[in-house]
């Protein structure tokens, strides 16, 4: 009887313990399980000034260096943006309605946006100087979308104390074409399109990913440079500028390509003379309308080769009477686009069908 309740024991307490280890397994993987579901951070292919994390019961966006907290079941219903960017991207995803108020109306290319400011179902809230408080205070808005500026941090301090989300946006600083498609997402997750969102993104990545296949193929580089005189400088785009990507992309030998920098470099007149004198192709000329213009902005630009040739190209062809500009509009969008533009003047025989859209040959 001893010997049979000793092991009686013994069996009770080994099963007890292999009960105990089997909960204690269920209760750490249930964890698991519950900390993967409720936290899951987007992983982004291109962009790298913006993270998405969502959780159980909120959202959480980290944007220019700043981070905002959003309910699960936020949507943007009336904001506010300093921003001409911004628009391109609420339009896209079917929310023009939810703007209420602009930045600098005569900025927006937009025709949507230009009758709305017309019959004021948008107000304008300010300019690049300064933000009227009280009259977003009035509109009010759940959300204000805007780039960093200094004039503006003020204002928008109290605006945030006053219980408005501030979301900052700065796709202008991503340096793949690609990087600034992807603020799709950003946008599509504030205004609960995130499928549209997704699906405008792939098919402008596929379309992107296609057009750079082709021009790989192309048996020539041409030469290409950039940018004009500002005052005493020429400020030109870096190698590893979202421009030189463009122009990589594009199948051209950018003539700064090999430069380490992701920013413009400064330089004299004489100094890029002396390197891009010969190069056949001259894109990206500001928004002079003729070379005629371009020559009374500084009469030595006629000593480019390109110039010389007529290859010289502005990025102006989508601009209204007030000089507002697309490109700076949905043209953060369709880097398919852009890129199409940029492989139709430096690889014509391409894609011959295709028209430009956002960059003109100067006559």
């Amino acid at each position: 009887m001893c010997v049979f309740s000793s092991f009686g024991k013994k069996l009770v307490t080994s099963i007890m313990k292999k009960i105990f280890v089997c909960i204690l397994f269920l209760i750490v993987l249930f964890s698991c399980r519950k900390s993967f579901q409720t936290s899951i951070i987007s992983k982004n292919e291109y962009a790298t000034n913006f993270s998405i994390q969502t959780q159980d019961k909120q959202v959480t966006i980290i944007s220019a260096g700043n981070c905002v907290v959003f309910p699960k079941d936020y949507k943007s219903k009336r904001c506010v943006i300093t921003t001409t960017s911004a628009s391109a991207y609420i339009d896209a995803l079917g929310e023009i309605n939810s703007i209420v108020g602009v930045c600098s109306p005569h900025y927006f290319y937009n025709p949507k946006i230009k009758e709305k400011i017309k019959n004021q179902s948008i107000e304008d809230i300010g300019n690049d100087a300064t933000l009227n408080f009280e009259k977003i205070l009035a509109l009010q808005p759940d959300l204000i979308i805007s780039g960093h500026n200094p004039t503006y941090e003020k204002i928008l301090n109290q605006l945030s104390k006053q219980g408005i989300k501030i979301l900052y946006v700065e796709e202008f600083m991503e340096l793949h074409p690609l990087g600034k498609t992807e603020y799709l997402k950003l946008f599509g997750t504030v205004f609960k399109q995130y499928h549209k969102a997704d699906s405008l993104y792939t098919f402008v990545k596929k379309n992107y990913e296609k057009l750079k296949e082709k021009a790989s193929h192309a048996t020539t580089k041409p030469t290409v440079f950039t940018g004009i005189m500002y005052g005493d400088s020429w400020y030109m785009a870096g190698g590893k500028s979202f421009l030189a990507t463009l122009f990589k992309d594009a199948g051209a030998h950018y003539l700064w390509q090999d430069n380490k920098k992701s920013g413009s470099i400064p330089m004299t007149f004489e100094e890029v003379l002396s390197k891009a004198k010969n190069a056949e192709l001259w894109i990206g000329t500001s928004n002079f309308k003729s070379k005629k213009d371009l020559l009374n902005g500084h009469s030595n630009y006629a000593w480019f080769e390109a110039y010389k040739s007529g290859n010289v190209y502005a990025l102006n062809n989508r601009e209204n009477q007030l000089q507002a500009n697309d490109y700076y509009e949905y043209g953060s969008i369709y880097a398919d686009k852009v890129l199409s533009d940029l492989i139709k003047i430096i690889h014509p025989e391409i894609i011959p069908e295709y028209e430009l859209t956002y960059l003109r040959k100067l006559e």
